[in-house]
C-alpha cells in the first residue's frame, strides 16, 4: 500500500446511556487511507459509520484505539477538514455567496480574500446565477451544492461527507454524484463518504469499507477496480454489477445476523 495519510488503529466507541446501559457503537476498527483516496463507507443504518467519521475528524474521542492524520495523533478537532451532512444546514438569512463564505467569517479571516475562490466554487458546483438567492429559494439538491462549496472554501485536506445525498430523489442523487466525481478529479481531496446506497458506494469509491451491524466492525474492504473518470455509463459495466452483488451479499448478511440476534434475545 502507498504511504498512509489517515491511520485508524483498533478504534472502538462505547456510549453510556441515561438508563445506565453501555452501547458499543463501533469495535476494533482498523484501516489506512492514502492521500487523495475516495473511500466509501457502507453499512446498515445505525452501525456506527457516522460515529467513525466524527472520531477521525476529532469531534468525538474514541473509547479505545487511536487515529492519526498526516503522522500526527488526533486528540481534538483537526484543522484542514470540511464536513457535508445529510441536511445542508445553511444559514437561512445568508444568500448563497455569504453561506459559502461563512467558514471564512467564523475563522476571523478577511472575506474579500476568498471572494474569487467562492465564485470559482460556485462555478464548480454549477450554481452560477444563484449567488444572491436565499436557501429557501433553492431546491434540496441546490442547497447541497452550496454545502459542498462551503466545505471546500477553506481548501481542506479531507472532506467528510455523511450521507449528503440520502434525502434527495434518485435523479438528483445521480447528478450530484457525477458532479462530486468531477470535483474530486479536479481537487484531489481525500474523501470519506458515508452511505447505505450500494450503487453510490461503487460509483464513487476507490475502495468500499463495509460495516457490520452494531457494534460496527469491518466485514470487508472491497477495492473498486473500475476505470476513471467514471460516468453513469459505468453502471452498465459487468464488473459494476458484480461489485453490487458482492456488496449486497455482505450487507444482507449483516441484516440477517441482526435478525438472528434479535430472535435469540427473544428466546432468552
Amino acid at each position: 500500500m502507498d504511504q498512509a495519510y489517515v491511520k485508524i488503529d483498533s478504534v472502538s466507541k462505547v456510549f453510556d446511556t441515561f438508563s445506565g446501559d453501555r452501547v458499543v457503537a463501533i469495535k476494533e476498527i482498523s484501516f489506512d487511507i492514502r492521500p487523495g483516496e475516495f473511500i466509501s463507507i457502507l453499512g446498515p443504518s445505525g452501525c456506527g459509520k457516522s460515529t467513525l467519521l466524527r472520531i477521525i475528524a476529532g469531534l468525538l474521542k474514541p473509547t479505545g484505539g487511536n487515529v492519526s492524520v498526516g503522522g500526527s495523533p488526533v486528540d481534538g478537532p483537526i484543522k484542514g477538514i470540511g464536513f457535508v451532512f445529510q441536511k445542508a444546514v445553511l444559514f437561512d438569512w445568508y444568500k448563497v455567496l455569504a453561506n459559502i463564505l461563512a467558514p471564512v467569517e467564523l475563522a476571523g479571516l478577511r472575506k474579500r480574500d476568498y471572494v474569487d475562490k467562492a465564485y470559482e466554487l460556485i462555478r464548480l458546483v454549477k450554481l452560477e446565477g444563484f449567488e444572491d438567492k436565499y436557501p429557501k429559494e433553492l431546491s434540496g439538491g441546490m442547497q447541497q451544492r452550496v454545502a459542498i462549496a462551503r466545505a471546500l472554501i477553506m481548501d481542506p485536506e479531507i472532506l467528510f461527507m455523511d450521507e449528503p445525498f440520502g434525502a434527495l430523489d434518485a435523479l438528483t442523487r445521480d447528478q450530484l454524484n457525477l458532479e462530486l466525481l468531477k470535483i474530486w478529479s479536479e481537487k484531489r481531496k481525500t474523501i470519506l463518504f458515508v452511505t447505505h446506497n450500494i450503487p453510490e458506494a461503487v460509483l464513487l469509491g476507490d475502495r468500499v469499507v463495509v460495516f457490520s451491524e452494531r457494534p460496527g466492525t469491518i466485514k470487508a474492504i472491497i477495492p473498486i477496480d473500475l476505470p476513471r473518470p467514471r460516468t453513469v455509463e459505468v453502471k452498465k459495466d459487468k464488473k459494476f454489477g458484480e461489485l453490487e452483488v458482492e456488496l449486497y451479499k455482505l450487507i444482507a448478511g449483516a441484516h440477517e445476523s441482526e435478525i438472528e440476534e434479535s430472535k435469540r434475545k427473544g428466546r432468552d
